[in-house]
């Protein structure tokens, strides 16, 4: 019988683990803050910026929202993401995107610091995933599937995993995170001539392209597990990567969307603004 993996579940063992260690923090005097960068109004930043604030207040932890017109200047963003990193108050910062076309996600993700990065932007941070440093700020979406196979007890040692999408925030980080596990991964992507070679033997195939329902039946094995990181609209409904209806009757497990990865990441912010707020405050 194939298994539904909700995210909600997960969602709650980590904001659970985040709020002890918030009331921990605030017994010496630390109260963990994040800052979030919205540069523009694009509504779906907004409403990512709406739950991750929902997010942080049960947590404990307190938001700082900081917003500038689609319309600023790069230096005036630049500027107020250093006095973030200087400010002792702020232990975490979310820079939402997307992000106008006069800044670039790198010129941004070199401007953070690494120590308040809370969604593994960084350089610094994506070369301490690959020495495998369980202490650093990872990117959040990979942390949640992470997450979700842990919650699960879906272990990836030693097993085939096929990763759709080679994105530097989610792709690349995840496959690499799947390795330090000691999962054999392939990661496969636009330009790859026949993904099904790859999806048909996997035993775990994880998909994170926002191409709509491009994951079917025929992609896949008998009794495979099935992350689906997608995200889009079919006939105004939300729906994944994976056709989920045709999928599920072939699949050992699979996630919804809504409901399933997605749900997890905000959590995976406030894990990490306590982890980061804890290395900052407890030394």
């Amino acid at each position: 019988m194939t298994r539904e993996l909700k995210g909600k579940p997960v969602a709650k063992a980590l904001l659970e683990k985040a709020e002890q260690t918030v009331e921990d923090l605030k017994k010496i005097d630390c109260n963990p803050t994040l800052a979030i960068v919205r540069v523009g109004d694009d509504q779906s930043s907004i409403s990512y910026e709406n739950a991750a604030i929902k997010t942080m207040n049960k947590a404990g932890i307190r938001v700082e929202p900081v917003v500038f017109e689609a319309t600023a200047k790069r230096s005036e963003v630049m500027t107020a993401i250093e006095a973030l990193n200087q400010n002792s108050e702020v232990h975490g910062i979310l820079v939402m995107q997307p992000l106008p076309d006069t800044l670039s996600r790198n010129d941004v993700a070199r401007c953070l610091n690494p120590n308040k990065d809370i969604d593994g932007l960084t350089p610094e941070n994506l070369g301490r995933v690959v020495e495998d440093d369980s202490t650093t700020l990872v990117p959040s979406t990979p942390r949640a599937v992470m997450a979700l196979l842990e919650y699960y007890g879906i272990s990836v040692e030693g097993k085939d995993v096929c990763v759709i999408g080679s994105s530097p925030v989610v792709g690349k980080p995840l496959s690499i995170m799947l390795l330090n596990e000691e999962a054999t991964v392939s990661n496969v992507h636009i330009k790859t001539k026949d993904i099904r070679r790859y999806t048909c033997d996997a035993d775990i195939v994880i998909s994170a392209t926002g191409a709509v329902e491009l994951v079917r039946a025929e992609h896949i094995k008998a009794g495979a597990v099935v992350i689906d990181v997608g995200f889009g609209y079919k006939n105004g409904k939300p729906v994944g990567d994976i056709k989920y209806d045709e999928v599920f009757e072939k699949a050992g497990a699979v996630t919804p969307v809504p409901g399933g990865v997605g749900s997890i990441t905000t959590a995976v912010l406030a894990e990490q603004v306590a982890q980061a707020a804890w290395n900052q405050c407890a030394d």
